[in-house]
């Protein structure tokens, strides 16, 4: 299993690791009222060991997982069946993550209870609902037990035939509110989290969330600010050379240009456009890498010719996109006017004129 390249999919399919609510009939409810059950959930931080699997079908494999949490503190270790292993750690103040078999790690730092959000089931709970809210309906279906706990299955299936997330199902612990198992289906690919092991209230020694790193370590900093650069379009000629460019008419405008530092220090550019004034879509451009010839689709998005070359288009009521390569370049145009259609996006693709 090659992880880093799922980690798109990944990207994506992590926003489902959340905890849904439960009560206990078969009667379908709105996101609304599943949400006011969840205000109901206990304030004091939680602690507990647990263990669990990863099934990622043919998309990414298996992987072996065990956590430890306690207060703001986390702790996971995993392990890949081709024999990958990582170990990450969030506290208070920082991320850490540390790739054991390829000895490197990514480090970020944050200001004291910025991430403290990320910690609530119940804001979890809300970013979910709120990207599902319009595409599927959700239902209590049931009682059952995993890891050896009480638990409420919610069913969220889609009603619509092209949406971001697939049918969704979670096992909800019915005194923790933990997601003690998900299954979710995307475009053909189905994943599934289990928890095999769950000691809640477990004694954990604050060693655990500590970690050191051996001497010669690669060691990344990621910083949690904005570390964009505007530039100008003349700059941007300069760096990118020959590339495609969407021409500024029928009252579109060039906004702004943006350069950052992506994965392993890729520099990716961002042009963000205008329509009449108000916010239209973004193009994102930056170099191919060698090893792919060819943009495969993942999840829900779908196969598509673009500017006579292979790509995908996503196409979801929240988002819609469309990604190829040509002439060494990847290139994205993401909507952010939801009045624009995947057809516009891709109209606007085939206007792009090469610049230089």
């Amino acid at each position: 299993m090659n992880w880093k390249k799922s980690c798109r999919a990944a990207g994506l399919m992590a926003v489902m690791t959340f905890s849904l609510v439960g009560c206990n009939t078969e009667t379908s409810y709105t996101p609304q009222e599943i949400m006011e059950q969840a205000l109901q959930e206990s304030k004091e931080p939680l602690t507990y060991y647990g263990e669990y699997t990863v099934d990622m079908g043919e998309l990414g494999g298996k992987a072996q997982v065990k956590e430890w949490t306690k207060d703001s503190n986390r702790r996971i270790e995993l392990t890949g069946d081709n024999g990958e292993h990582v170990i990450s750690i969030m506290t208070d103040s920082q991320v850490l993550s540390y790739d054991v078999t390829e000895n490197t790690a990514y480090k970020m730092a944050y200001l004291q209870g910025e991430l403290d959000g990320l910690q609530s089931p119940r804001d979890k709970v809300q970013l979910i609902f709120n990207l599902v809210k319009d595409t599927h309906d959700i239902k209590i279906a049931g009682e059952e037990k995993i890891a050896g706990r009480d638990t409420y299955k919610i069913v969220a299936k889609t009603n619509k035939t092209e949406t971001l997330f697939g049918d969704i199902e979670a096992w909800i612990d019915k005194k923790t509110w933990l997601t003690l198992k998900m299954k979710s289906d995307n475009a053909g690919n189905q994943m599934i989290t289990e928890y095999t092991k769950i000691n809640v209230g477990e004694k954990i020694d604050d060693q655990q969330f500590t970690l050191d790193l051996p001497k010669d370590v690669t060691i990344q900093e990621i910083s949690s600010e904005d570390t964009s650069e505007l530039i100008s379009l003349d700059e941007a000629k300069q760096q990118l050379e020959k590339f495609l460019l969407v021409p500024q008419e029928n009252g579109l405008m060039l906004d702004k240009i943006s350069m950052v530092k992506g994965i392993e220090d890729r520099l990716e550019y961002s042009f963000d456009y205008e329509l009449d004034g108000e916010l239209a879509f973004f193009v994102t451009i930056f170099k191919a890498d060698a090893n792919i010839a060819d943009i495969d689709p993942i999840l829900n998005e779908k196969e598509m010719d673009i500017r006579g070359q292979k790509g995908t288009v996503m196409n979801d009521k929240n988002f819609r996109s469309i990604t190829w390569q040509e002439n060494g370049y990847q290139y994205n145009i993401v909507g952010e006017n939801p009045e624009l259609t995947i057809e516009d996006l891709l109209s606007y693709a085939q206007q792009m004129k090469l610049v230089q």
